[in-house]
């Protein structure tokens, strides 16, 4: 598997398992959110498959700019 791939992949879990912390988080302090587990589920596998999606395109353009 190329190195692009492992790292947008990489970025793309870390995203699904902070919504899942987050939301785990906000649970425990009381802060009113109802929702399902199927919807925090929802809504973290979408912001993982955004965020590796935005992290295989852009990665490559901040290696040619000197930022990566």
């Amino acid at each position: 598997m190329a190195r692009r791939v492992r790292s947008a992949l990489a970025w793309g879990a870390a995203s699904l398992l902070l919504v899942g912390v987050l939301a785990q988080g906000a649970v425990l302090l009381g802060l009113g959110i109802d929702a399902s587990l199927g919807a925090v589920a929802a809504v973290a596998v979408a912001s993982g498959v955004a965020v590796a999606s935005v992290t295989y395109v852009i990665e490559p353009r901040l290696e040619r700019k000197g930022r990566a």
